[in-house]
């Protein structure tokens, strides 16, 4: 217990020294605001960490965010297969031409005297 204690006020001691070495460092004030928008979620994070570890809540945020990825990567590849299927119904290239006018290109190319590799 105390070794959780002693790590955490750790994290706190070294979040507190990044955070006024950075402020110290900023070129003007313009990006201030955000700088400390930023890291006061990161200083959120920081306090709620003990909570989150007694709770166990990390590994059902983890379970959660890992869940959401792989449902974003199904609706990803369907959107994709969805797209190659339009694309072969109506006879498109990657590029956006149709195969008639890859054909009218290769007939002109021809006519010109180019030589077709």
């Amino acid at each position: 217990m105390t070794e959780t204690l002693y790590g955490w006020m750790r994290n706190l001691a070294c979040y507190f020294i990044f955070l006024s070495a950075v402020m110290h460092f900023l070129p003007d004030n313009n990006y201030k605001k955000y700088i400390q928008f930023y890291m006061g979620l990161l200083l959120i994070l920081l306090l709620l960490s003990p909570v989150l570890d007694f709770l166990h809540l990390e590994n059902k945020i983890d379970a959660g965010v890992d869940q959401y990825m792989e449902e974003e990567e199904r609706d990803r590849e369907e959107w994709e297969n969805y797209a190659r299927e339009i694309e072969e119904e109506y006879g498109w290239s990657k590029d956006g031409s149709s195969p008639e006018a890859e054909q009218q290109q290769e007939d002109n190319s021809l006519q010109e005297g180019a030589v077709d590799p």
